[in-house]
């Protein structure tokens, strides 16, 4: 069962490895978990997890840094250019995305992108949306919170630095199976709205350097396709930088395990 989990950059650091817990995070833990004073727990923060103990005094809730957790791995820098989707599809390709490890999030103003935000409903869903990140990170111990830059539209962004390795979902036939794409450490994710990019949002993808992929036999919902592409990328990097090599043989598991399914 895995640790109660605080956002480090909610509490205040008091020094010498001792923190104030905030008033949200201390109330759920004492009113929905129940967590008592010495519990450990898990902070997240700056990019690193650290084991802490819970103090519960007269003077408030705190928690004390008792060792860091060593990460596993060194997991790629990913940039997602994440189309605005109608509903509650864009708060679940956050929650997703976030999960599987996205460094930044550029939401995009596509042409067929349904929602269509004032300047005043912009800000109050980015609000929001940063606060779906971070509980996402609580959820699943991601050390960081995934960067949120405001909407914007496709031709702006590309305007920007983005990583060299580039590639773009397409629901057409030159598009490539992500899986020929080999990995890098740093590599931008660019998904369409429900019906894909139109033509001439391809076109600036194309321009910009950017590989057209199909995420699989089927069309997805753009929330699902932003996971699995993100999904891929993480992974397949993660294979390289164990040394893996596709294909290579699995070892003998030894005794204990079956030979046939059962």
């Amino acid at each position: 069962m895995s640790l109660p989990r605080l956002r480090l950059e909610r509490c205040t650091d008091l020094g010498g490895g001792l923190w104030r817990i905030d008033e949200g995070q201390a109330r759920h833990l004492l009113k929905v978990l129940r967590a008592a004073s010495g519990e450990e727990l898990e902070g997240l923060g700056g990019g690193q997890r650290w084991r802490l103990k819970l103090e519960i005094s007269a003077e408030g809730v705190f928690a004390r840094t008792l060792y860091p957790i060593p990460e596993k791995g060194c997991p790629p820098r990913i940039v997602l250019l994440a189309s605005l989707l109608k509903g509650n599809d864009f708060e679940l390709l956050l929650k997703g995305v976030t999960e599987i490890g996205v460094s930044k999030i550029i939401p995009i103003a596509a042409s067929r992108s349904v929602p269509r935000y004032s300047q005043e409903e912009s800000i109050r869903k980015q609000l929001r949306w940063k606060r779906i990140l971070e509980e996402s990170t609580r959820q699943c111990g991601a050390p960081e919170i995934p960067e949120l830059s405001p909407p914007a539209s496709l031709d702006e962004v590309l305007e920007t630095g983005l990583p060299p390795l580039r590639i773009a979902g397409f629901l057409e036939e030159r598009a490539v199976p992500i899986g020929s794409v080999s990995p890098k450490a740093e590599a931008v994710v660019a998904i369409g709205p429900e019906g894909d990019w139109d033509d001439q949002e391809k076109q600036l993808l194309l321009h910009a350097g950017f590989c057209p992929v199909r995420l699989g036999p089927f069309v997805l919902k753009a929330c699902t396709a932003a996971v699995v592409a993100c999904s891929y990328l993480v992974l397949a990097w993660e294979a390289v930088a164990l040394g893996e090599n596709r294909g290579k043989k699995v070892p003998d598991p030894g005794p204990g395990m079956p030979d046939e399914p059962v």
